[in-house]
């Protein structure tokens, strides 16, 4: 198995934390960004998902704010952070990352104890994936080709507690009414007749929406709903 000490130290790292490479695009392979505190476990990370054919890391980073600044630049299919990535921290990096490079999907790697609150945002946040920072090597791989693809990877030991909770919907019982109607395929004008309510109403309530649940869209607050048993 390949350890991180098989991949090359590069004994400068503590005073350049961000390292680039020539762009994925370039090799005709998914780029992948990493940001992770610990170089040991980022190196090791790097040699892993180098030696797939398919895929190639093009840049690192130890804190939120290099992983930003190197996704806007490099734009990867996929970054994986770590969710104590030094900094803002994982969530925040998360939504860091959608506005700097909007097609980059995001997997965020969490530690065993479960951090519910945490999560819970970080889904919001738009976050692909969220795996155990332990995963098997094979399936660190397939999740990350998942989604470069436009898929969506939880690992159900973790996720599982967010999008059960009972915690209070932040969206009013309009609000669920709305996205609801638009979640089975209503234009505005049709969930405004089904719900006896001008389009205009309606279009305040999606938007209202949208800013509770922190979404780029309605389709993007539909999704984050669900995920969290709203709708």
């Amino acid at each position: 198995m390949t350890t991180a000490l098989e991949r090359p130290l590069d004994r400068a790292a503590p005073f350049h934390p961000v390292r680039s490479v020539p762009a994925a695009a370039d090799r005709g392979t998914t780029g992948v960004l990493l940001a992770d505190g610990q170089h040991l476990f980022r190196s090791g990370l790097g040699a892993l998902l180098d030696r797939e054919d398919d895929l190639s890391v093009v840049a690192e980073a130890v804190c939120g704010e290099d992983a930003a600044a190197e996704a806007a630049r490099t734009r990867p299919a996929v970054a994986v952070l770590d969710l104590d990535v030094p900094g803002p921290g994982g969530p925040a990096t998360a939504a860091m990352i959608r506005a700097a490079a909007p097609t980059t999907a995001v997997l965020l790697l969490a530690p065993a104890v479960r951090r519910t609150d945490e999560l819970q945002r970080a889904l919001a946040d738009g976050v692909a994936g969220v795996l155990l920072k332990d995963v098997p090597a094979g399936a660190l791989i397939s999740a990350v080709r998942e989604l470069a693809r436009g898929g969506r990877v939880y690992d159900p030991r973790l996720v599982l507690d967010v999008v059960r909770t009972d915690r209070q919907t932040p969206l009013s019982r309009r609000e669920l009414a709305v996205l609801s109607e638009i979640a089975d395929g209503a234009t505005i004008r049709e969930a405004a007749a089904a719900l006896s309510l001008s389009p205009g109403t309606v279009r305040n309530y999606v938007s209202a929406a949208i800013a509770k649940t922190r979404a780029r869209n309605r389709c993007d607050a539909i999704r984050i709903a669900r995920e969290c048993g709203w709708l």
